[in-house]
């Protein structure tokens, strides 16, 4: 498998993720982010979580200036607070377009720093089982 089908794996997945349920874009961005933090801090911990996520948010506030007041510091028992308090601010539409631009800002971050293979592994370890019948052992090696 290229890097370039395994891009449009990661790529994939984010979309379908993101449409599983489109008319409640909080409920599963938040979900989704949920199911994804464990998965990385289990490689880079909680203090690579957090400046990755924070730093994703504040690219992401550009095009979206209503999510810079999420980049403050997740706390881990309830680390996606302040990201629902924004979302919950916005219209379905911006809720999508601005989940869909954090998570992809996020995951290109998360690709320079571990790379391609690890980062679609991680999505697939974290969301496949909800979301396609693809499995992590589906994944190239």
């Amino acid at each position: 498998m290229t890097m370039e089908s395994i891009t449009n794996s990661r790529q994939q997945l984010l979309h379908a993720a993101l449409a599983r349920q489109p008319a409640d874009g909080l409920k599963t961005t938040l979900r989704l982010w949920e199911q994804l933090a464990p998965e990385l801090i289990s490689i880079i911990g909680e203090g690579g979580f957090q400046p990755l996520y924070a730093r994703s948010v504040r690219l992401a506030g550009k095009n979206h200036p209503w999510l810079l007041p999420c980049a403050v510091k997740p706390v881990a028992d309830n680390r996606f607070a302040d990201l629902a308090a924004c979302l919950q601010t916005q219209d379905i539409l911006d809720v999508q377009q601005a989940s869909l631009d954090l998570f992809t800002i996020f995951l290109d971050l998360l690709v320079s720093l571990i790379g391609e293979k690890l980062t679609t592994h991680l999505l697939h370890s974290a969301w496949s089982h909800k979301i396609t019948e693809t499995s992590a052992k589906d994944l190239p090696k």
